[in-house]
Formats: structure tokens, sequence, C-alpha cells
């Protein structure tokens, strides 16, 4: 399986979580009862509307790379609020962390509200990243270390000095890996104005991708 980047920015976005939580019902008194299982994964389904020329070919040599569900894109998000002050070079601050939190250090120091809830970021694992959401803001301490809160949660330890993306216009936006939803996909193309072509990538997480 090889990852291929998404370079072109869509014209349309529109974001989705898939959960794997289990529901029992019961038939008798219609009580519900949920098991919070692993495996919470973004969705996106990003449109292209006229596509042409270079970006045009780029696009849809990419897609032809991919062999449908064969392989992965590495796609950044651009849903971002972007909230945050940011600032510094964020690492991961330790190794085997896991769960729904992760300290980091190199941020810029004693800053509020560093992150902000509703803000993406991803950090890398392995060679790629994991894209994550806050979940509350967190400020940076004088040592320059923050407590990132996040959905979904780690699912893997990423490595001692491991790089975080936020999307601060220098560092690189935040990304995560993905395939196609289905196993096939199509698009249109038009000669009007010169050749043209609208197209919607919809996309999943893929879960095992940093594992």
């Amino acid at each position: 399986m090889t990852v291929y980047a998404l370079n072109q920015t869509p014209t349309s976005v529109r974001v989705g979580m898939i959960g794997n939580t289990g529901l029992a019902t019961s038939g008798l008194i219609g009580s519900a009862q949920t098991i919070d299982r692993q495996g919470l994964k973004w969705s996106f389904a990003y449109g292209f509307a006229e596509l042409r020329g270079d970006d045009r070919a780029d696009l849809l040599g990419t897609i032809a790379l991919l062999r449908t569900q064969a392989h992965r894109l590495r796609v950044p998000v651009f849903d971002n609020p972007n909230r945050g002050a940011y600032g510094g070079t964020p690492l991961v601050n330790g190794a085997s962390q896991t769960g729904n939190t992760l300290t980091i250090d190199g941020a810029s120091l004693s800053v509020t509200n560093w992150i902000r809830k509703g803000d993406y970021f991803s950090v890398i694992v392995g060679t790629e990243p994991e894209l994550k959401m806050a979940t509350a803001d967190a400020n940076s301490d004088g040592a320059g270390n923050v407590t990132l809160t996040f959905e979904p949660k780690l699912r893997a330890s990423p490595s001692d000095g491991a790089a975080i993306h936020v999307q601060d216009g220098v560092l690189t936006k935040p990304a995560g890996v993905f395939m196609l939803a289905a196993n096939e996909i199509d698009w249109e193309s038009f000669k009007h104005r010169g050749l043209h072509t609208n197209i919607t990538l919809e996309l999943i997480e893929d879960v095992f991708a940093t594992q």
C-alpha cells in the first residue's frame, strides 16, 4: 500500500465522523444501551468544481494511482476554524502516550489559548499523520508545554519528539490518511469554455494507517 498526497484545494467540503458504537435496544421497554467501542474515524467529501489544465490532470492521475481502494491519500483538512494562537515548533513530549490527551512541548511560551476547542491538529505516528480535533482550549506554560485534549483517541503511541501540525501558516496543514469510501469513482468532464472536470472525492479515514 502506498500513500499519495492530495495537492488540490477543494471548492466544497463536507466533514463527518463515523462511529463504531454498539447499540442494544430492549423490545419490552424500549430502553437503549450503548457500548463505546474503538474505531471512531473521519469522513470527508471534497468537491472540486471546474478543474482545468494541470490541476485537473494531477488530480485525475492521482486518483488513477489509488486503484480505487488499493492505496491511500494523505488529505489536508480544509474545514479548520483556525482559532488558536499557536506558535513555536510543537513536538510530542514523552513516548508511550495513549488515549484522548497528549503532552507536547516546543510551543511558544505562556500563550493563552495556544489551541482552541474545535481546532484541528495532526500528530505524526510512525511516518503518517493522525488527524484530531481539540475538544478543549489549552494554554502553553512557561516552558512551552501544552496538554492537548481531543477526538478521536490515539490509535497508536507517537514517538517522543514526533511532529505536531497546526494550521498556523508556517507548519504543514493538519492531515490524515484516507481511502476512497467505495471501490469505484467517476467524474464529469465538459468542453464548454475549455475542458474542465467536476468531481467529488468521498473519503473515509484509514484507522490502521498509523498502526
